[in-house]
């Protein structure tokens, strides 16, 4: 059995009142066809510890509503989900980090429409190096941030020792 979800974003997230770019509409569900994922998104704030929470059901993807939402015309827009839960199995990002630059990923919005972007680059951090400023940036170029855990299994922490971070930049194809 997996061990318990522990929160795949572990740092603290900026301010809540800090401006944000606008978007189209609020996310619905996102597709990553490399991996087999269509899931449902649902906004989300942040947890009694500051960290960005993640919804409970670990085939939901939240997405970060304070800050950029996808199709904003700058910052980033972050989604952020399990890879798995001792009780409810694998999450809806289990495999995330198998993503490869040039793999397509699209986002339905509430209105919808549809955001399409292509992956740049996938990376693993140390929980306590996680570059949050750069994560969850309301400012530069337009870009979707997915995060969830990696690496081993910390049970003293209850906790995954890494985070995988997948950065797209819109298709413009």
């Amino acid at each position: 059995p997996a061990p318990p979800a522990a929160p795949p974003v572990a740092a603290v997230v900026p301010e809540v009142g800090s401006t944000a770019p606008t978007a189209p509409d609020p996310p619905v569900r996102i597709r990553l066809p490399a991996l087999g994922v269509d899931a449902p998104v649902a906004p989300v704030g942040i947890d009694d510890r500051g960290r960005m929470a993640v919804p409970l059901d670990v085939a939901t993807v939240g997405w970060y509503r304070f800050g950029s939402g996808p199709g904003a015309t700058a910052g980033s827009a972050v989604l952020s989900g399990h890879v798995d839960d001792r009780e409810q199995g694998y999450g809806a990002f289990h495999k995330l980090g198998d993503l490869a630059p040039g793999d397509p990923v699209t986002v339905d919005l509430t209105d919808g429409g549809v955001v399409a972007y292509r992956v740049e680059a996938v990376s693993r951090f140390p929980k306590t190096d996680l570059p949050v400023g750069e994560v969850f940036a309301r400012d530069g170029a337009p870009r979707l941030t997915l995060v969830t855990c990696g690496g081993q299994f910390d049970y003293r922490e209850h906790g995954y020792t890494e985070n995988v971070v997948v950065v797209a930049r819109p298709d413009v194809s």
